[in-house]
């Protein structure tokens, strides 16, 4: 029994020494929540209007040939890269080729006609020369000397009968070499295959879109602005392009600003084209846009993310003595990243910007400096 005692005494005593050498933290430490802050300066901050579209190819050309015929060979097939000029397909061109061959032997003879006739009239022009001479010196007669002039006339109309043969034949040769091209259906824009609509043997004709080729080396984009904002918009700016799709943003430039409004939409067209290297971007995908439209200048600016909307109005917290505090704010306007303060907020002070969600008013904090990263 006197054993049990002492040890009941040891272990009262332990457990009041360990009680003394530790300290209970206050609810007031405990409850504290970490938040980062700014401090809140006079800023600049650009305005932006924003607005979306879709992406379209920089040009586009559908292909139909000029000819009537059937499909001897096809050479591209869809996602092909083809330069401007080359032969996409060939039409049976038995016809036109003989045709073209027909043409260039007339002209042919044409000109062994044109040939003879030029050597008709130099001997035409030597023969009246040689009988003007005689005929001023008495040994030839009048008639003579007109019989000269009448062949020297007639060489020359056969000439010119000849010259203006040549020109008629040089003219069906040009339509017969043009009609044997046509059978050559060529690429009149360099860039990518989107749609092949043609097949060997299949037959074709000016009616049918045979194949469809765009450009998308450069892209672009058109947006509808209102009046409010279009004579702040000016070509060449540059234009934050977000592309959900990609999970990407890119820059674009702008490239027209239409002079009159759309008559079904009465916005203002404005087009953006966007370089594209490598293709990724693609005709038809949904894009974002921030076009600049001038920049405040000495104002107070916050992170969006640092003004909370509840019931209609806009709060935002300071941090005072190590508390959060809740203030009402107005806003102006904003940007993707800013919002402007235009009431409710002084130079100075801190700012929460991160925790924020999770405050109420009188909280205690432990606050973070958001640049510095340091706690204090």
């Amino acid at each position: 029994m006197k054993r049990l005692t002492i040890l009941l005494l040891f272990f009262l005593l332990a457990s009041l020494f360990s009680g003394c050498g530790s300290k209970k933290p206050s609810s007031s430490e405990n409850s504290a929540i970490a938040v980062e802050v700014v401090t809140v300066t006079m800023t600049d901050m650009n305005k932006f209007y924003n607005t979306s579209g879709k992406i379209e190819a920089s040009a586009k050309a559908t292909i139909a040939p000029k000819v009537t015929g059937r499909v001897a060979e096809v050479n591209v097939k869809l996602g092909d890269r083809v330069e401007k000029g080359q032969v996409l397909f060939q039409i049976e061109a038995k016809d036109a080729y003989n045709q073209l061959t027909q043409s260039r032997a007339t002209l042919g003879m044409s000109q062994v006609s044109y040939d003879s006739a030029v050597q008709a009239l130099k001997d035409a022009q030597a023969n009246y020369d040689r009988y003007n001479a005689l005929f001023e010196s008495g040994v030839v007669s009048k008639n003579d000397l007109e019989q000269a002039t009448t062949k020297l006339v007639n060489a020359q109309l056969s000439l010119e009968q000849c010259r203006q043969q040549i020109n008629k034949d040089q003219a069906t040769l040009d339509t017969a070499q043009d009609n044997y091209y046509d059978y050559s259906v060529t690429a009149p824009i360099a860039g990518l295959i989107g749609a092949v609509n043609v097949e060997n043997g299949g037959m074709v004709s000016s009616q049918t879109d045979t194949a469809i080729i765009v450009n998308i080396d450069t892209v672009k984009v058109e947006a509808s602005v209102p009046e409010s904002v279009v004579n702040a918009i000016k070509p060449g700016t540059n234009v934050s392009i977000t592309i959900a799709s990609l999970n990407k943003s890119v820059e674009g430039t702008v490239t027209a600003v239409a002079p009159k409004a759309d008559s079904t939409t009465m916005g203002y067209p404005v087009e953006v084209t966007i370089a594209n290297p490598d293709g990724e971007i693609k005709p038809g995908m949904t894009v974002k846009i921030d076009l600049l439209t001038g920049a405040l200048q000495k104002i107070i600016a916050v992170p969006v993310d640092a003004v909370i909307e509840q019931d209609g109005q806009h709060i935002v917290y300071i941090v005072e003595d190590s508390k959060a505090r809740e203030v009402y704010v107005e806003t102006g306007v904003s940007n993707n990243s800013q919002i402007e303060i235009t009431k409710g907020l002084e130079e100075g002070q801190s700012l929460v910007v991160q925790g924020n969600r999770r405050l109420s008013d009188e909280q205690q904090v432990k606050m973070v400096t958001k640049q510095e990263g340091d706690s204090k």
